[in-house]
């Protein structure tokens, strides 16, 4: 059993790993309650240690563009979307995924506060 882990451990360290990481700004987009959909312009950065050929894309929505790592990618992007909108950074030759983040789409509800002034007697 210790031998297997042994051998386990070896494949796992002589495999290079990808070193890559994508952000969104904004990460999240707050609709009123008499919107239905957020509409916003998303500032994408993405940064990978090797020079491999990645490519962005939006789940539902498509291939938004393809570039090279080792420098990093600001891009921008303009959403219109009704749910949380994942973005997934892809490996060109393989199809791998190696990053991902999430747009977030949350209803806004403004909440009353009632002020009371205490009359209270000394």
């Amino acid at each position: 059993m210790t031998q297997r882990f042994l051998l386990f451990l070896c494949a796992l360290l002589a495999i290079p790993a990808k070193a890559a990481d994508l952000q969104l700004t904004p990460s999240l987009c707050a609709v009123s309650e008499d919107e239905s959909s957020c509409s916003v312009s998303v500032k994408v950065r993405f940064t990978a240690d090797d020079s491999e050929r990645y490519c962005l894309s939006i789940i539902g929505k498509g291939l938004i563009r393809c570039f090279s790592g080792k420098t990093e990618k600001n891009l921008e992007v303009y959403i219109h979307a009704d749910h949380d909108t994942q973005f997934t950074v892809t490996e060109g030759e393989s199809g791998e995924r190696v990053a991902s983040a999430v747009l977030k789409v949350a209803q806004y509800q403004p909440k009353r506060h009632r002020r009371r002034y205490g009359w209270g007697l000394l």
